[in-house]
């Protein structure tokens, strides 16, 4: 067994991390000042190939693994968790459905662009009424002569107030539940298509996800991804490999938060000594260090399981619910840690304690993912 990154992995660890040190993280304190997202940043991603490192270059991508990108998110959340989910969730959620089953024209109308960063992908899944059941969906599309009218509406949709394209899951058959789901590539600039502003949260400042209204705009025949009724399935495909980067973008903030804690438990003297050197915090440091690698062990063999094209919802889940609870964990302590400078604004460490309490949310809530690990072990 080699649990090692081969070097051309970390050389490009290497090569994200400074351009998202040098890059991004200049944009941060302007995303929490205004919560708004600098949509810019898609085009310099794309430029570079990191919106979608793991898909053939003939698409846009670099003809690497998926393991590349989960160190993308990782690096990416490193600095800003707002980064790191906007921009999976466009290369995962949005444009991942439209590689597997789009046409060619699909593909080129949507997923190229996307993958240049040219053209900003969303996915209107959630909804007012419906979260982790997607086969209650209430968004309907009924055949009209000229393709399909769209009635419905979506919910904290990441990217949803600045999109062009959306991915949208619709009920093309109420009564079949999931087996009467469907998937549509639709611009979001239709006649009928509203976008709401932002949504302000606890966190993720700039991370702007939005309502979306759909009131009967017609989207044509060659706007249904795939078949018709399989929905469901591609979208599970999808989303498992979102929860494991999701999962290495809480290993990002919860390494940045302990990289924070132990400088300052280093450099912080009380009573004489560095803080560090007292067990209270000490022992703080060693379980957010050991919770950091276990978490990671789980991203990146995950990560490894998607490469190989194995099943991966058992890993998916387990990966995405460790990490996402090991984040809130860690940014507490480190919070802790830091004492009133954690709970200053001056200080990054409140932004991580708000930004890590998502994870355990969207995706798969906690719940959700113990259900779904629960019913791979047989219950």
């Amino acid at each position: 067994m080699d649990f090692s990154f081969t070097p051309e992995q970390l050389m490009f660890r290497e090569a994200v991390s400074h351009f998202a040190k040098k890059e991004l993280e200049p944009y941060v304190k302007g995303m929490e000042a205004t919560d708004r997202f600098p949509v810019e940043v898609f085009k310099k991603l794309g430029d570079l190939g990191y919106l979608g490192v793991h898909f053939p270059s003939e698409w846009g991508g670099a003809d690497a693994d998926f393991i590349s990108f989960c160190i993308v998110i990782e690096e990416i959340c490193y600095v800003s968790a707002a980064f790191g989910i906007n921009v999976l969730l466009h290369s995962l959620m949005a444009s991942t459905p439209i590689y597997l089953v789009g046409s060619d024209e699909q593909k080129q109308r949507y997923f190229l662009p996307a993958m240049r960063g040219e053209r900003i992908g969303a996915a209107g899944l959630t909804e007012p009424n419906v979260g982790s059941s997607a086969g209650d969906i209430e968004t309907t599309a009924q055949r009209v002569d000229g393709g399909w009218k769209v009635r419905g509406a979506k919910m904290f949709t990441s990217n949803g107030p600045y999109c062009d394209f959306m991915t949208l899951v619709v009920s093309t058959d109420r009564e079949k539940r999931h087996k009467g789901i469907s998937l549509f590539v639709v611009d979001s600039a239709t006649p009928g298509v509203v976008l709401g502003p932002n949504i302000p949260w606890m966190g993720i400042a700039g991370g702007e996800a939005g309502s979306v209204t759909l009131d009967g705009p017609v989207f044509p025949e060659k706007s249904l991804l795939g078949e018709e009724g399989k929905g469901f399935y591609y979208l599970m495909e999808a989303l498992n490999p979102t929860r494991v980067a999701l999962a290495a973008g809480c290993v990002g903030l919860a390494q940045a938060a302990f990289d924070h804690a132990l400088r300052y438990a280093k450099e912080r003297k009380q009573f004489g000594q560095p803080i560090g050197k007292f067990q209270g915090v000490s022992f703080k440091l060693a379980d957010m260090a050991v919770e950091i690698e276990l978490a990671r062990l789980m991203v990146y063999k995950a990560a490894w399981l998607a490469d190989r094209k194995e099943k991966l919802v058992k890993e998916a889940a387990m990966a995405k619910l460790y990490a996402s609870e090991m984040a809130t964990r860690v940014a507490h302590r480190a919070l802790q840690i830091h004492g009133g400078y954690g709970y200053a604004k001056e200080y990054p460490l409140e932004r991580y304690y708000r930004d890590a309490r998502l994870f355990e949310i969207f995706q798969g809530t906690s719940e959700i993912l113990r259900v779904i690990i629960g019913g791979q072990l047989g219950l």
